[in-house]
């Protein structure tokens, strides 16, 4: 049997989780470099930031050590990505470079590195056959 979108319970929003040393300072970093609102925190341990309407990025509190690799990528998908090279610079914060055309993804992309580590993408779809045209 195939399942189709008709036969399943809905998926209503997203979060994705990432392990940091210090929650304040990533609240803070996120908050000042890309505008993601804390929506919800617990205890100290946990902490979710809204990246769009029903989109989230959550972070809990966890040992992390500096001489292992990050997992994973923070993606926000934007319709200016020059824009947000501009802001990002005019706030001090490092980029990993000028952002750059990838055509074999057909993507336009800027790279970040957060408090923790992990690679902040800011990039902008132009792929062909893309579904969502970003706003």
């Amino acid at each position: 049997m195939t399942v189709s979108a008709q036969t399943h319970p809905p998926i209503n929003q997203t979060i994705s989780f990432f392990r940091v040393n210090d929650l304040q300072r990533t609240h803070a970093f996120y908050e000042r470099a890309f505008g993601l609102r804390l929506v919800f925190e617990r205890d100290g341990k946990v902490l979710i930031l809204q990246a769009t309407g029903e989109s989230f990025f959550g972070f809990v509190k966890g040992e992390l050590p500096a001489d292992e690799p990050r997992m994973g990528a923070i993606t926000l998908v934007s319709s200016d990505v020059d824009d947000w090279s501009k802001r990002l610079a005019e706030l001090g914060i490092e980029t990993k470079g000028p952002p750059i055309f990838k055509p074999e993804f057909g993507i336009y992309i800027l790279y970040v590195t957060d408090p923790d580590g992990y690679t902040v993408e800011v990039l902008e779809m132009r792929a062909e056959g893309w579904p969502h045209k970003a706003q």
